[in-house]
């Protein structure tokens, strides 16, 4: 499933790189997050609730980021997990542009989700991933803000 889409924030490009780039400042804004770490490389160890239709449960889940390039503002990040008897993984790129004194962060990922996750209609998967992003970026939003 590929997903993409695009927000603007009212921050410099430099202030988003740098809240976008510390793992423990994105993690706390991740709905459903109960316990993390981060380990070196900014690999990221987290248990989230997940509540999709009937499918709850708890995902472990793990991120990684594989390309960072502050130059060119964009990173590629490898995402994957299980839990509820499904998994998960994700590839996702993001790319910061600048608008004035605005910041444009563009999102891609390319996710495959396996087990009774996977099996869920494609409209309701994309609706709550969609979900999930929206409430992360208001999040981001909200303590550029502050």
């Amino acid at each position: 499933m590929k997903l993409e889409g695009r927000i603007l924030l009212r921050s410099h490009i430099e202030d988003v790189w740098n809240f976008i780039s510390e793992p423990t400042k994105v993690i706390e804004c991740v709905p459903g997050v109960q316990d993390y770490s981060v380990a070196e490389g900014k690999r990221i160890i987290a248990k989230v609730k997940v509540s999709i239709g009937f499918i709850k449960g708890i995902f472990h889940a793990y991120s990684n980021v594989i390309e960072e390039d502050h130059e060119n503002y964009k990173a590629k990040l490898r995402l994957n997990g299980s839990g509820a008897g499904s998994g998960f993984d994700a590839l996702v790129e993001i790319k910061l542009g600048e608008l004035g004194s605005e910041t444009e962060l563009a999102w891609m990922a390319d996710v495959s989700i396996s087990g009774p996750l996977g099996s869920l209609a494609r409209p309701m998967l994309e609706g709550y991933v969609r979900k999930i992003v929206d409430q992360l970026f208001d999040c981001i939003k909200h303590k550029l803000a502050n």
